[in-house]
């Protein structure tokens, strides 16, 4: 059953699009009540609004923290009409019912993301009286419109246009709202317990942003989620290309923490999350050329990310090959132009994902919960003697903490020349890396994510002629391996921090 709209209770924060809504009501009749801003706003239009003061016959207070929050309007918006003894009270009460409830919430979120907002501009956004009025029009959503967003106002307005809000349109709108609330209470409590380690409950909210094609295979539906942090898909450029597949998200997610991670000017190439090639170089296009030439067997069809602008001369080599995706923080237009004849390429802008933060993990009936793994460069101890290329056992290092594990890296000169990636033991990982560097192995140096548990992979490195080697180190056998690396002239080095990645 549709139900008329006679009194609309209007109180939102974000007024985009009101006027198209408050149109609607005011020509449809509607009693317009309202506080505040909102009100203001109506009356600027030139509609007659009947404020809230004159509905609770209280003043505002408390620098408008206390408006809304009165017997006499929520009466009004939480009164079952299908039962005689809330009619009855209503009227003993002289309250009239609303049939529609207009609501959003002040910016928490948005707050809370700007660097130069106090913690007392924090709090101040913390809204009080909005939720509190969402929620209570959504319990009573029999009786009840309730709106929460902007986006939903072109519904509304046929509504009312056509006689009134149906059954089916008030429940979505119910269900709308305190996804709304939760999201929203979800998001204080996060900041509240921002500087814990281990909060007592975590709370997650997300919001569809839409349907992808497919997703990590054909036969898997999937869909696209915000937590409403600003990330480098949420705020970046999709400046050409068609819309990013579920693989396509994982993929530069990983190649684009990577390369954060490294120097600059440097590139990565990413397949299935894994580097298939890396550098580091005197120009963005050095080290892109560089990255590809690393395994170019295995960087076909690969993530492109560099964390430094892309200029035309890099476009132009980028487009000699095939890849799916190209990532920065900013593409030159001449670049544009370059990659405008290759339009299959999905070319993004976007700012560099954040170093630190929590990542979650879910899991059968519940989730994972751990820091973002920070990689030291800083601390690390020298425990066979020997020189290194200190640049190219950091890029090692790092390349190595963002490959799945088991994991060995081989660098030369800035360029990662071999990756054995994901293999189950430690000497399966050194023989994969050698084998796609073979004689760039001279001269290299190399990094395992985990410590070595026997001697046999520095001893195959070093024949290979590896120069260098640092890994966390912490085995039952490190004396074994330290002699290893006495016995081959191999300086070693010691982190004290393992990087698996799992």
């Amino acid at each position: 059953m549709k139900v008329a709209v006679f009194r609309a209770l209007i109180s939102v924060y974000d007024k985009t699009g009101l006027e198209v809504l408050a149109k609607t009501l005011n020509d449809a009749g509607v009693e317009l009540v309202s506080s505040g801003g909102t009100a203001r706003f109506l009356r600027d239009l030139g509609y007659r609004v009947t404020d809230v003061t004159e509905v609770t016959e209280f003043p505002e207070m408390l620098d408008g923290r206390v408006k809304t929050l009165h017997p006499r309007t929520h009466g009004g918006v939480l009164a079952d009409m299908s039962m005689e003894n809330h009619r009855r009270q209503l009227v003993e009460h002289g309250i009239e019912p609303f049939q529609l409830v207009v609501s959003n919430l002040y910016p928490f979120s948005s707050t809370v993301s700007d660097p130069g907002a106090s913690e007392a501009d924090i709090i101040e956004k913390i809204d009080i009286g909005g939720p509190t009025l969402v929620r209570a029009a959504a319990k009573n959503h029999a009786h009840v419109g309730v709106v929460t967003s902007p986006d939903q106002y072109e519904r509304i307005v046929a509504a009312v246009e056509s006689g009134g809000l149906s059954a089916e349109l008030r429940l979505d709108l119910a269900r709308a709202a305190f996804a709304h609330t939760a999201a929203y209470d979800a998001a204080v409590a996060t900041w509240f317990g921002r500087d814990m380690a281990h909060p007592e409950q975590i709370a997650i909210t997300l919001k569809a942003m839409g349907a992808l094609r497919y997703g990590e295979n054909p036969h898997q539906e999937a869909a696209l989620y915000s937590d409403g942090t600003p990330s480098w898909w949420s705020v970046g450029d999709l400046l050409q290309g068609k819309e990013m597949s579920f693989n396509n998200f994982v993929d530069t997610e990983a190649a684009y923490r990577l390369v954060g991670a490294l120097p600059t000017p440097a590139a990565v190439v990413v397949k299935h999350t894994n580097p298939a090639g890396a550098a580091v170089g005197i120009s963005v296009s050095d080290a892109f050329a560089k990255a590809w030439a690393g395994d170019s067997l295995a960087a076909f069809g690969g993530v492109i990310a560099a964390n430094v602008p892309v200029d035309r001369g890099t476009a132009e080599r980028i487009v000699e090959n095939f890849v799916e995706i190209v990532i920065a923080p900013s593409v030159e237009a001449d670049a544009l132009e370059v990659f405008a004849n290759k339009p299959n390429i999905r070319v993004m802008s976007a700012p560099l994902p954040a170093i630190a933060g929590r990542e979650v993990r879910f899991i059968e009936g519940g989730a994972l919960v751990q820091d973002r793994d920070l990689m030291d460069v800083g601390t690390w101890r020298q425990v066979a003697p020997g020189s290194a290329d200190r640049r190219d056992l950091e890029v090692a290092w790092i390349v190595a903490g963002r490959t799945k594990s088991n994991a060995v890296v081989l660098v030369r000169q800035g360029q990662v020349v071999g990756a054995g990636a994901g293999d189950q033991s430690r000497i399966g990982a050194v023989q994969r890396a050698l084998s796609i560097a073979g004689e760039r192995s001279m001269g290299a140096v190399a990094a395992s994510d985990a410590f070595f548990p026997f001697r046999d992979g520095l001893d195959a490195l070093a024949q290979a002629g590896v120069e260098a080697v640092v890994e966390p180190g912490g085995s039952r056998n490190d004396d074994e391996v330290i002699n290893a690396a006495v016995d081959h002239g191999l300086a070693l080095f010691f982190t004290d921090r393992r990087h698996f990645l799992h």
